[in-house]
């Protein structure tokens, strides 16, 4: 990227008013991308041999039996010019949006979708040859629209919605490769009924973002639908923390991010995987930490580890506490929040390395590894984590027995 079109970019995001000086500083700082690299240059998923044999990536499967490596937060999306049902808010598309244009464009270019096919197909075609391990799988997540508290469908408060009948026709279709999550909004009429036919069609748990889909998770509105979980033995993945990446529904939606309102969930006895252990946001992480350290929730209550290596977390204090705090590690989950791996400017390979998290050999194989496989990227990133002697156990990442018996082995 050019830099007055970055600088451009840089105005769109809230970045304006930089001086020379105040441009030679941010090229500095953590925001900045290795290699003056902004976009991804989806380079052949085939790794070169002398990639794939690499020390640093082979290294990191020591200890891993790979056929229990499920990434558990992986987005299905697209545009829906396919007959998949999948809704895009025309704002991501509006160049007028210009914000909401430029990220949604970093979405798909983080995808690596292909020119002259669908984007719908090119998503999954390019998902299908992000090998990361032998066995392994991804578990795609559907996405619900946004219900007012009388269960109407709030459609321009929709940031985008992705069918719990295309998550399970994927997964239908290559077992082998994906595994999904439903999304089933608790105001809804028929939630009851949509839940029952997701756990009929595979769907291993479901999948909330409260602040973009208007759910507040200590709302008696809920009740019923934690009651219908608890039968159905199926765990809740809830994004809790702050929302950048999707817009809320409304400024009030904002506070559902706010970790302790699962409480209710796990007060009816719904096993609760709190998305990216709330580490976004002032104060968040300390009541995700609050939450865990209470004993009535042991056995039901985890966190799920993706994205908190990404640039917004503020000195990476919370990834360092859960590297640091091994008696959690039973009770966290491996996720990589695909696709943001793909998107460059998330991680910021030379900050964890000047935070002594990983070495500088490390960052440059991960530097190349990104460009063909964001995938296998983020787990060797996530394998070589370390916070003094301390790295995260090979159990945060055999998670295929929490996600089918519930259990972790």
């Amino acid at each position: 990227m050019k830099r007055r079109n970055f600088l451009s970019l840089l105005g769109v995001l809230g970045v304006g008013g930089l001086s020379a000086f105040g441009f030679q500083k941010l090229q500095k700082s953590k925001y900045w991308p290795n290699d003056n690299q902004f976009f991804n240059p989806c380079l052949d998923s085939k790794l070169p041999e002398s990639l794939e044999k690499h020390e640093v990536i082979l290294s990191a499967l020591e200890g891993i039996d790979s056929t229990h490596m499920w990434d558990g937060h992986v987005h299905l999306i697209g545009l829906g010019d396919t007959d998949s049902g999948i809704f895009v808010n025309p704002n991501y598309q509006d160049v007028f949006e210009l914000k909401k244009y430029i990220q949604f464009r970093f979405y798909l270019n983080a995808s690596c979708v292909e020119p002259g096919i669908s984007v719908d197909e090119a998503f999954v075609n390019r998902l299908k040859t992000l090998k990361w391990g032998r066995g392994s799988r991804v578990i795609l997540l559907a996405f619900d629209y946004s219900y007012d508290e009388q269960g109407e469908r709030l459609l321009d408060q929709t940031a985008f919605h992705t069918p719990n009948s295309y998550a399970a026709q994927i997964h239908k279709e290559s077992p082998q490769h994906f595994e999904w999550l439903a999304s089933i909004h608790p105001y809804r009429k028929d939630s009851l009924e949509a839940l029952q036919q997701a756990v009929f069609d595979g769907a291993l748990g479901v999948k909330w973002l409260p602040q973009a889909m208007n759910i507040n998770p200590d709302s008696a509105l809920c009740d019923p639908f934690y009651e219908a979980m608890v039968h159905w033995n199926i765990p809740l993945l809830c994004h809790c923390g702050d929302e950048e990446a999707v817009d809320g529904a409304n400024i009030e939606a904002y506070a559902y991010g706010n970790p302790l309102l699962v409480r209710r969930a796990l007060d009816h006895g719904v096993k609760v995987i709190i998305a990216h252990c709330a580490s976004l946001g002032k104060n968040n992480f300390e009541l995700f930490t609050q939450l865990m350290e209470e004993p009535r929730y042991e056995g039901l209550l985890f966190g799920d580890i993706s994205a908190m290596s990404q640039v917004n977390r503020d000195d990476m204090l919370a990834l360092k506490t859960v590297i640091s705090r091994k008696e959690w590690h039973s009770r966290l989950l491996y996720g990589s929040d695909y696709p943001l791996p793909g998107i460059i400017p998330l991680i910021s390979l030379k900050d964890l390395q000047a935070q002594e998290l990983l070495t500088a050999e490390q960052v440059k194989v991960l530097a190349q590894l990104r460009q063909h496989n964001p995938l296998l990227f983020n787990f060797v990133l996530n394998r070589h984590l370390k916070v003094e002697n301390q790295k995260l156990s090979p159990i945060v990442f055999h998670t295929r027995s929490f996600w089918t018996l519930g259990t972790r082995l």
